[in-house]
């Protein structure tokens, strides 16, 4: 049993529901398939399709074997990732995805034409990308009516998804503040449960231990598992979007700096520096032109405060108690094994 299981098969559903939400935007207007078409293009530039993988785990570790008649399920997991993700493109007026245009920056291309002041483009392509987002969140709905699972695991998976969205709104809430608000009064650790171990692991795994009948006791400590990890996951990535290597990730190492993103490494570094390194800190980041040198300075300044350790460290710990967890799920060594795989790789990015 491995995590990439199925792939193919996620990727040929993903496709059929494509065709099929195409063939009905044609039958109202060609500028609607248009729109469905730029999310089909969006979603298959790229995306690993972990979320409905990790359903698929989940319910193969507890028994399922019916892959077919749970698919429209886990896909329904991709469908609210691909919105999520238009939306915090959204909130963070960018305008690529997967190193292409998303729909907002895809649609200021189109609309360039007809549409000769920028600030109006710019309103009715992010009026375009914010449609887009919520036509996903409606679809994951509608796609979960396609399986072929009893009336209450129907009900119970539809609650986990309305969950999933209630946390992860507040989580991109909580992000978006946390620059502003005052020191401390949002912790990072909150903004990750709630933005990314929410919907990202949670309930993508809890879905599919309830489609495979997993006992309570069960669902609680996969729930531990799920939210521990999905916290690993973020502070990796905060870790990875300052020190990474760019030539490997594919994602600039400035950016969460120049934006003056507050991460894990920013809170730690808050709380343990001295005002002379503070000053030298805040006078570069934030600043959305600082060159490669004030970068490295940034970094230096992480490091020799300790923050850098000791985001490192609260990874470990992260990732420690989600190995707890699932040493204690009553689950068989090929499953446990790719559950251990999916911690290794939450924490070094190499899915």
């Amino acid at each position: 049993m491995h995590l990439h299981d199925h792939k193919d098969k996620i990727e040929e559903s993903l496709a059929l529901f494509f065709e099929e939400q195409l063939a009905s935007a044609k039958t109202i207007h060609p500028n609607y398939e248009l729109l469905w078409l730029q999310i089909q293009r969006l979603v298959n530039s790229g995306g690993k399709r972990l979320r409905p993988k990790m359903t698929l785990l989940a319910y193969r570790a507890y028994g399922g074997s019916d892959i077919a008649a749970v698919m429209p399920l886990a896909l329904s997991q991709e469908l609210i990732h691909q919105s999520m993700l238009i939306h915090d493109d959204i909130i963070d007026n960018d305008t690529l995805r997967y190193g292409v245009p998303n729909i907002d920056g895809a649609y200021r291309q189109t609309y360039s034409q007809f549409v000769a002041n920028e600030k109006s483009r710019q309103h009715f392509a992010l009026s375009a990308a914010l449609l887009g987002g919520d036509l996903l969140i409606s679809a994951a709905y509608k796609t979960m009516l396609a399986a072929h699972v009893s009336k209450d695991t129907l009900s119970a998976c539809q609650q986990l998804l309305s969950t999933s969205i209630f946390e992860v709104t507040a989580g991109e809430l909580l992000d978006n503040e946390i620059s502003f608000k005052p020191t401390g009064e949002i912790q990072t650790a909150t903004v990750a449960r709630y933005k990314t171990a929410s919907y990202s692991f949670i309930g993508p795994l809890l879905t599919g231990a309830v489609l495979a009948g997993a006992p309570t006791s069960e669902q609680d400590l996969l729930r531990v598992y799920a939210e521990n990890l999905g916290i690993a996951f973020q502070f990796t990535d905060d870790i990875i979007g300052t020190f990474g290597d760019k030539a490997v990730t594919g994602k600039s190492t400035t950016s969460d700096i120049r934006e003056g993103k507050m991460t894990i490494l920013v809170e730690y570094f808050n709380q343990n520096s001295n005002a002379k390194d503070l000053a030298t800190f805040n006078s570069i980041f934030g600043n959305s032109s600082c060159s490669e040198k004030e970068a490295d300075i940034i970094r230096d300044l992480l490091v020799a405060s300790g923050a850098y350790k000791k985001a490192k460290d609260k990874v470990l710990e992260y990732s420690n108690n989600a190995s707890q967890a699932l040493a204690q799920l009553h689950i068989n060594k090929s499953a446990q094994a790719a559950f251990t795989e999916l911690i290794n790789k939450s924490t070094v990015r190499e899915f």
